[in-house]
């Protein structure tokens, strides 16, 4: 068996974490609580994964709710499981793209920045962010131009599933209109 993240879950003070700056995933307020209340029901099933620096890669919103939610605070005594991870910044970047689009939507702003970030500040090139991110050459252009929303007639572009452009309504790969 190897030595996986998974067999080495330690709980720390929820205290020591902090976001990153490069995330572009959001939780409606909907999606939120629910989260809290399958935290309060189920305990924790995943913990938070972070960087050596306690930079959340994994799991910002339930570090949020572990913080802000005064009933989790207390049924856990400000403390959250996670597990430690010792990597660059690029791999953190990546990890967190690959695992939160695995779970839902991405804002396109959000993953136009960071594609960018990847490409400029850490020399990967289109094919390994297609390759990384799990995207198209389509995509990866898209991104990379100079304005998601409007290269490539975007009113009336075919976004992946895994991200769309909050800005204009567009969600799921379909149009408006």
């Amino acid at each position: 068996m190897r030595n996986d993240p998974c067999f080495n879950v330690e709980w720390f003070d929820a205290s020591l974490f902090k976001a990153n700056d490069w995330n572009p995933n959001r939780v409606l307020k909907a999606e939120y609580e629910i989260l809290v209340r399958n935290i309060e029901v189920l305990g924790w099933v995943q913990p938070i994964i972070a960087n050596k620096d306690f930079t959340i890669i994994d799991g910002f919103h339930r570090w949020k709710i572990s913080t802000d939610d005064k009933r989790i605070f207390k049924l856990y005594k400000g403390k959250v499981p996670a597990v430690i991870l010792d990597v660059d910044l690029k791999t953190a970047m990546i990890f967190t793209i690959r695992m939160n689009r695995a779970k839902g939507v991405h804002a396109s702003n959000g993953m136009q920045s960071i594609a960018k970030k990847l490409v400029n500040e850490h020399q990967m090139t289109e094919k390994e962010l297609e390759f990384e991110l799990g995207m198209s050459s389509t995509e990866v252009e898209l991104l990379l131009s100079d304005s998601v929303l409007t290269a490539r007639n975007s009113k009336d572009w075919k976004y992946n599933k895994a991200w769309y452009p909050i800005e204009d309504g567009k969600k799921y790969g379909k149009t408006t209109g």
